[in-house]
């Protein structure tokens, strides 16, 4: 199956999505201490997976059992980051 969407730029820089963060560790604080091990997604985590870390530093605090993956549809950049840490994979074909 090939991915459908486009490539953007990748330019992603931190704390540049912290105010998103804070409204999900915040603002649905409920919501992620309602469930067992909520699953968070990262939608295009671009060059740097600095989002999709700090995401999940942010809502470490309110849910300490949460999930946080990132998703990016290009290839390369995928390619050219090291191996997630902390029992995290890599998917893909």
């Amino acid at each position: 199956m090939r991915p459908e969407g486009e490539i953007t730029r990748g330019t992603t820089n931190p704390g540049r999505l912290r105010r998103v963060d804070r409204w999900i560790s915040q603002a649905q604080r409920a919501v992620l201490r309602a469930r067992d091990r909520p699953l968070l997604v990262d939608l295009g985590f671009g060059a740097s997976p600095v989002t999709t870390v700090e995401l999940y530093r942010r809502v470490l605090v309110v849910a300490p059992d949460a999930e946080v993956v990132g998703l990016e549809i290009d290839p390369l950049r995928v390619a050219a980051r090291p191996p997630p840490a902390g029992g995290a994979a890599r998917g893909g074909r």
